[in-house]
């Protein structure tokens, strides 16, 4: 494997979103990757067949100053992992942050991203979710972003119930987060960075996953049989997931999980190329 370079600001870094439909909450988040500390990083939305809303809140973006694109197919059911490769291709960044378009970045989230860099690793974050009731009060704008983050917030929110896993909202001291994540997490599709070269070598996502559910876990796999090594980030690179009904993973993608494991190819046949 080719050795990476040593973690800078000089490394471009890319968030590659996948959205579908609900340009309040896109709206939401966009207004999150405003607020980062480290702007110098680009966006662009990969989007699973959106009704044209979508552009348009994309569009606006653009205009206020993020660098951002729109990468779009036609909805035919659950293709996220085809969205998601077209934007991995058209990028020129050496590293990717993916992450969803219902999870408003804590504004540390790039420059977490960016420190958390390792030549040969990839990095699996977390998110805080939101109950119903409290996401209501952040889409009508009663809680502003900011307040979000504040660390004493988080847990009066965690003990009335209005969010659980408020521990992955902290912003804690360098040390302390590194000390954190020193046991592995699996990697969570809403918070990993990948170098894009490690990406590209296992040919991205597996466009055979087309149902809901295992795309990341597939990956995850095909990465470490690679070579690629698992970073955690605790205490730093935080999300708040906006609340929404769970949609269920559908049943044969994990018997398509299985199978694919089972033939041992960490070069995916049907994804980017």
């Amino acid at each position: 494997m080719r050795a990476m370079p040593l973690p800078s600001l000089d490394i471009s870094l890319e968030v590659v979103m996948a959205a579908y439909n609900d340009p309040e909450v896109l709206t939401l988040t966009l207004e999150g990757y405003r607020r980062q500390t480290d702007r110098n990083f680009s966006l662009c939305i990969a989007d699973d067949g959106s009704e044209p809303e979508v552009a348009e809140v994309v569009a606006r973006y653009r205009c206020l100053g993020l660098n951002i694109r729109h990468v779009w197919h036609e909805d035919r059911g659950f293709r996220k992992a085809q969205i998601v490769n077209r934007a991995i291709e058209g990028s020129r960044a050496d590293y990717i942050v993916l992450t969803d378009s219902d999870c408003v970045p804590m504004r540390h989230f790039i420059a977490d991203h960016r420190d958390w860099t390792r030549p040969g690793h990839m990095v699996a974050g977390r998110r805080v979710d939101t109950a119903e009731g409290l996401t209501a009060r952040i889409k009508t704008g009663e809680l502003s972003l900011a307040s979000l983050e504040h660390p004493l917030w988080l847990l009066f929110q965690s003990l009335r119930g209005g969010l659980s896993r408020a521990e992955f909202g902290l912003h804690l001291p360098r040390w302390a987060a590194r000390l954190w994540s020193r046991k592995s997490l699996a990697l969570l599709g809403a918070n990993m960075g990948v170098w894009r070269e490690h990406l590209m070598a296992v040919n991205g996502f597996d466009s055979d996953f087309e149902g809901y559910g295992a795309e990341e876990v597939d990956l995850e796999w095909r990465l470490i049989g690679w070579g690629v090594k698992q970073r955690a980030m605790r205490g730093r690179g935080g999300l708040i997931h906006i609340h929404h009904h769970q949609r269920q993973a559908d049943a044969y993608v994990f018997h398509l999980l299985q199978h694919k494991q089972q033939a041992g190819e960490v070069v995916a046949r049907n994804g980017i190329r």
